[in-house]
């Protein structure tokens, strides 16, 4: 979403500008590419962070600790784009407590000025920080993601049944609890009865997977359109955009009450946070129930309907000219 703001910003007239120390995207670019730091780390874009003033009219960051350094310099001109609560990234207490004492700083102290991508991370902002909150929900374009079912991709799978799943290795997607979820259907893959397919990090896992790695649009369109669930059993999100890209594609989704803006049996099958045993049921009921699954695809594609790219972008842009000083 960062990107998808950022070319549409430029392409309004805005002069805008990503700053980065890599780039290493599978995405267009159309803003111009300015360096942070010459230290390509963590530590140099703190550094420059903390000491540099930035000319910008509007200063956009999406992780929170970085909201934080920025403001020693920079606090007139900052915007958080809350795309999670970056406390869910971590499970360690102590970086849960520290990151929620950076939130009441910046937010509750420094009223820096807040833009969510859903009602449920607003209100949830708003209720522990008491922020100044405004809502863009996240959006897809349909011109991209719809029922594809493409030929590579039908004879790659063959005759099983193909589960995707979103290989991340942060804690609050989940993937732990999805490997542990099809580790129950073993027998199923190592026979070919069942297929796991997997995109972005290439995680090691105690069974038969292909991972596709980062893939463009086009491709992930196929690979969703040809799966026959994706599982995505997530500790927290905003408003996760591979569920949105998921339903658009006619690909029925089992993930769990992190993801608020499905409903159990209705557009999705969702399970408590973090239980094996009550997923693997619903993975199952998915790939053999026709019924309930024709009912949460059809409800998918109705309900994407909601989330259109072209409008969250207008009222993103509409947001932003307002900071502007």
């Amino acid at each position: 979403m960062v990107l998808e703001y950022a070319n549409h910003l430029k392409s309004q007239g805005h002069d805008v500008v990503i700053l980065t120390n890599i780039v290493k995207t599978i995405f267009n670019l159309q803003p111009r590419i300015e360096k942070i730091s010459r230290i390509r780390s963590k530590v140099g874009t703190i550094v420059n962070a903390v000491f540099n003033k930035r000319d910008y009219d509007v200063i956009i960051a999406d992780v929170i600790m970085v909201i934080f350094f920025l403001s020693l310099r920079n606090k007139e001109r900052l915007v958080y784009f809350s795309q999670d609560y970056d406390e869910s990234y971590y499970n360690g207490i102590f970086m849960k407590m520290l990151i929620r004492v950076v939130y009441f700083y910046c937010l509750r102290i420094l009223k820096i000025p807040v833009i969510a991508v859903s009602e449920d991370l607003g209100q949830l902002l708003k209720r522990r920080f008491n922020a100044d909150v405004l809502v863009v929900p996240n959006g897809i374009d349909t011109d991209v993601f719809y029922p594809d079912r493409d030929e590579e991709y039908l004879t790659l799978k063959g005759n099983s049944k193909v589960i995707l799943v979103f290989a991340r290795s942060d804690y609050r997607k989940g993937f732990d609890i999805a490997a542990k979820v099809l580790l129950n259907f073993k027998k199923e893959i190592d026979i070919g009865d069942m297929s796991v397919w997997a995109v972005v990090e290439n995680i090691d896992v105690p069974f038969k997977m292909r991972n596709f790695g980062f893939v463009p649009p086009e491709k992930l369109r196929k690979i969703l359109s040809c799966s026959d669930a994706l599982l995505y059993p997530s500790r927290h999100e905003g408003l996760p955009l591979f569920v949105l890209e998921a339903m658009a594609c006619g690909c029925p989704v089992v993930t769990t009450k992190a993801v608020t803006i499905v409903q159990d049996e209705i557009d999705a099958l969702v399970c408590e946070i973090g239980e094996v045993d009550t997923c693997s049921k619903a993975l199952m009921k998915i790939i053999t129930d026709n019924g309930i699954r024709d009912k949460i695809i059809s409800n998918g594609l109705r309900k994407i309907k909601n989330y259109s790219i072209l409008s969250s972008k207008e009222k993103f842009e509409n947001i932003i000219s307002c900071y502007k000083k």
